[in-house]
């Protein structure tokens, strides 16, 4: 009864406080485009040319973001983080109108492709910025774990309500629309930051001549020497890479083992986003625990083993159930890697610690889109299953 009290308590906390109730809704905001978007993505890369368009994408749009992440991340230490939130979803409201024009005009897949990686570019800075700025607008250490808790839940609706969108809007219209869906919600996510008034800590302004390469690299060093930063960054790295070949086999998956078509791409992902939000309620216990650790170990477990399980019988509608687990797995690690990171960084580099975080993500995802797309290539859809799967449990059990 106590843990479901703080549970309640998590979320009663974020709605009476109206600042992190714009900033929670900024998030669902944004993150439902990145998943709607990423769906459409997939679908226009693999028309293009089947996994090794699909794995080639994944790269292209990752890489670029990667490199910028730990570089741009300086500037969320600097005055207001929200002002930077609202740059970063403009920016990618716009870029991704653009792409819905391309595509309802039938232009090239390239150019598709170029304003993805713009998009995506813009995207890894707002996580960061993002997972700094929530502490500014909690007042105790147990709000800022709710508030993480929360986030994590409207993290794992955005992997329903995209894909959902996306499959739908698949099923009765088209790619373009998707896109059209995306680029709406980025820019409510923007305007909802444009209202916040809090008290910010004081932080240095930006100086006439920026030293970004020097400012990320002290986040980077601040994970460097500090084992318990790194160990969580490895292994988000290794679910990322698992994520980032979940983005080709899901679409291999629906279209050539279960026969579900290209909208059953979508499905499958709401599935996760299905598993995340009943994950998200069972976090939501864990607001005050001190095995913030092992729950995190459990969740990267669990974004993988799924996986390889799914490879092993490729049956609807057992998959299903399988990639809601991976869901689930997804909100353990949401809200306890999150609350270690906010704990155990610095204010004045969190931003930067959180960008090194990103670059890792992004990084990570591209590999494994290239990677999951060549074992497809290589083995087929069912061993790439089961090989990709099974690194996440492996590393898991190795670090508990």
């Amino acid at each position: 009864m106590h843990r479901l009290a703080d549970a309640a308590a998590a979320f009663t906390s974020n709605a009476r406080n109206p600042d992190l109730r714009r900033a929670q809704l900024s998030f669902l905001g944004a993150w439902t485009a990145e998943w709607a978007f990423t769906v459409a993505l997939g679908i226009v890369a693999y028309r293009d040319g089947g996994a090794t368009a699909l794995g080639l994408v994944g790269l292209l749009r990752m890489v670029p973001s990667a490199i910028c992440a730990p570089l741009l991340s300086p500037l969320a230490d600097r005055g207001r983080r929200e002002r930077v939130l609202v740059v970063v979803s403009s920016l990618r409201g716009v870029v991704t109108a653009a792409a819905a024009v391309v595509a309802a005009r039938g232009g090239a897949p390239a150019a598709i492709y170029a304003l993805a990686v713009l998009s995506t570019m813009a995207a890894t800075l707002f996580r960061p910025a993002h997972s700094a700025l929530l502490p500014s607008l909690c007042h105790t250490g147990h709000e800022l774990a709710s508030a993480n808790v929360v986030r994590g839940m409207l993290d794992s609706a955005s992997t329903v309500v995209g894909p959902l969108v996306a499959a739908v809007l698949l099923e009765v219209a088209d790619v373009a629309m998707v896109f059209t869906v995306a680029a709406a919600a980025s820019l409510w996510s923007a305007g909802l930051l444009l209202g916040l008034r809090y008290e910010a800590p004081p932080r240095p302004s930006a100086p006439v001549r920026p030293r970004l390469v020097r400012e990320a690299a002290e986040g980077l060093s601040v994970v460097v020497h500090n084992r318990d930063l790194a160990l969580v960054l490895g292994l988000a790295a290794a679910q990322s890479f698992t994520r980032g070949g979940l983005t080709v086999l899901s679409v291999v998956t629906s279209i050539e083992l279960l026969g579900r078509g290209e909208p059953g791409a979508g499905t499958l992902m709401t599935a996760v986003g299905v598993g995340a939000v009943l994950g998200s309620l069972a976090a939501s216990l864990l607001v005050g625990t001190r095995r913030l650790g092992a729950w995190f170990s459990v969740g990267v477990t669990l974004w993988g083993l799924p996986i390889a399980l799914v490879g092993v019988a490729p049956r609807d509608p057992a998959a299903l159930g399988l990639l809601a687990l991976v869901g689930v797995g997804n909100a353990l690690i949401d809200v306890a890697g999150f609350t270690l990171l906010g704990r155990m960084a610095p204010d004045q580099v969190l931003a930067r610690v959180f960008g090194v975080l990103e670059s890792l993500v992004a990084v990570s995802i591209g590999i494994g889109a290239v990677a999951a797309s060549w074992a497809v290539e290589a083995w087929g859809p069912r061993p790439a299953l089961v090989a990709i799967g099974l690194l996440c449990p492996v590393l898991a059990a190795a670090s508990w």
